[in-house]
């Protein structure tokens, strides 16, 4: 004797529509993310801003507005990766596989009357308590050619990105 199964049941619409939207966003996800994460940079021109963080042997770089507060370098050039800057403070390279083998060549966006620590490993540009350890931007101007310095300061010229410092160390 064959029994016949009763059919199952067949889901609530509520319940394929909750599938299927769950499944579509899930997908969405995935695209972005493999888009995001697996699309090469594109190299920064001159005179973009950018964020900078982690270490100076493995730094992240992020393009922002020049008037964002998190904008804490500026670009002076990108090159190959097998030459060097010109006339950069720091520089960076590109580690993603899928990115092309660039040097970023960076100048910093420090504030005058500022100090900064003179030995940090980190990109990051916070500044400190003034003190042994640290230098002072005395003067920080947006023009070409810069002022000139007082006796005993550095003077960092960046007319690329017409961009002048004078520090002294603490």
């Amino acid at each position: 004797m064959i029994i016949d199964e009763p059919p199952a049941p067949r889901k609530s619409l509520g319940t394929r529509v909750l599938t299927y939207g769950l499944t579509l966003v899930a997908a969405a996800v995935a695209i972005y993310g493999m888009t995001e994460f697996l699309a090469p940079i594109t190299a920064p021109k001159t005179g973009e801003c950018a964020n900078v963080t982690g270490y100076s042997n493995e730094p992240d770089l992020d393009s922002v507005n020049c008037t964002s507060s998190s904008a804490n370098y500026v670009v002076t050039e990108s090159v190959s990766k097998s030459k060097s800057c010109a006339n950069a403070y720091t520089d960076m390279i590109t580690r993603r596989a899928q990115d092309p083998e660039i040097r970023i060549c960076l100048v910093p966006l420090w504030e005058e009357g500022a100090c900064y620590p003179t030995g940090s490993s980190r990109m990051e540009l916070t500044p400190v308590e003034c003190g042994a350890d640290a230098f002072k931007v005395t003067k920080a101007v947006r023009d070409v050619p810069g002022p000139s310095c007082a006796a005993g300061e550095q003077r960092y010229s960046y007319p690329e990105v017409k961009l002048t410092y004078c520090a002294a160390d603490q």
